[in-house]
């Protein structure tokens, strides 16, 4: 049989070999571009008539809107927005109720507590964002630090854009000099039995979900039951009640609600515990009806990058490896359990799990 010998010249090749540059190159140019892609839509979003870029969080307004108007201060373009604060899980169910019922909320972005969560990501009310995240992020300006990799959907559909962090707060009027607490295990101190707080939402659940801590965790979880906790729902409620003496402890509330109640006069210290948990929050997701999605997104990207000095100031919730947030200090060099993406996927197994363990009425939060 005869065979053939395949010849290629040297100019064909050359040909190859520029024709997979120029290709490279091109990419290379388009996943730079991305950035710059995002602004151009949410502009032409925004210079509609009547354009309003609208938001719903579970957060005070307080907080919120300094943090939106230091956005539009970023992008000019952003003339006209608005905030609503739906903050209860009986809120998002009527609101999964009315968009079912073809009654639309007006709203382009959102962000729920994680016991609804898995709610409105079963109910479909989430659409994915123009541009995939991990693509968006290699684009960012000069200047912009890129996001925590973890922050990050790895299904695409959102990007976490602040930080909660759990702690114990106690009352210094009440507590010994040497009995302050350090660690998460002193709250199971008999010391303590029946006077300290717990939230019967488990808001340290990145130390529920991470291997390196959940054995221990759900020891230590058991424990606290067994010292009798007295269950409170409200964070700034049960801390006015520490603060007005009639606890000394409260196991795993949140760092930005005890620092704002700090600084509002109260005898409060707090404890910033190793490990310790915190949550990827602020998931910030793009409701499938938004008429501003590329808006949304580009609000989503600056506030877990540039915008983290703003969530900082008014929020108290940047991340804790960020040098210039007040947490850094206290987290250096301590482990923090995530409550990641993969974390919130398990939510409701976890919810039932602590549920169980704290002995809550029903066997579920």
């Amino acid at each position: 049989m005869r065979k053939h010998k395949w010849l290629v010249s040297p100019a064909t090749v050359m040909g190859f070999l520029c024709a997979a540059t120029i290709y490279g190159s091109t990419a290379a140019a388009a996943e730079k571009n991305l950035f710059n892609q995002l602004v151009d839509r949410a502009k032409a979003e925004m210079a509609r008539p009547g354009a309003k870029f609208a938001v719903v969080l579970d957060l005070n307004p307080k907080e919120v809107i300094p943090v939106l108007q230091a956005f539009a201060k970023e992008f000019p373009f952003v003339k006209e927005h608005t905030y609503n604060r739906i903050n209860r899980t009986e809120e998002f169910q009527r609101l999964i109720l009315e968009a079912k019922a073809g009654r639309i909320p007006p709203y382009d972005i959102f962000h729920v507590q994680f016991e609804a969560w898995p709610e409105m990501r079963d109910a479909g009310m989430a659409t994915k964002p123009p541009f995939l995240y991990p693509q968006l992020v290699k684009s960012l300006p000069q200047g912009w630090t890129a996001p925590d990799p973890r922050a990050i959907d790895s299904n695409g559909y959102y990007l976490s854009a602040s930080a909660l962090i759990r702690i114990i707060a106690y009352n210094k009027n009440v507590v010994p000099a040497d009995k302050v607490p350090k660690r998460l295990e002193d709250c199971l101190d008999p010391e303590w039995k029946g006077k300290f707080l717990y939230n019967s939402r488990p808001l340290m659940i990145g130390l529920q979900h991470d291997p390196k801590t959940r054995e221990s965790y759900l020891k230590w979880l058991k424990g606290m039951a067994g010292n009798k906790p007295v269950l409170v729902r409200q964070q700034t409620e049960g801390l006015e009640r520490l603060a007005a003496g009639e606890y000394a402890l409260y196991c795993g509330v949140n760092y930005n609600t005890t620092i704002r109640i700090i600084g509002d006069g109260a005898p409060l210290g707090m404890a910033f515990p190793d490990p310790y948990a915190a949550d990827f929050a602020h998931r910030i997701h793009v409701f499938k009806w938004a008429a501003n999605p590329a808006t949304g997104q580009l609000y989503a990207l600056w506030m877990a990058t540039q915008g983290q000095p703003a969530v900082e100031e008014h929020m108290h919730r940047g991340f804790p490896w960020n040098p210039k947030t007040g947490s850094y200090s206290l987290a250096k060099g301590k482990y923090a359990a995530i409550c990641d993406s993969g974390c919130a996927a398990k939510m409701g197994q976890y919810l039932q799990e602590h549920a169980k363990i704290v002995q809550l009425p029903g066997g579920k939060n």
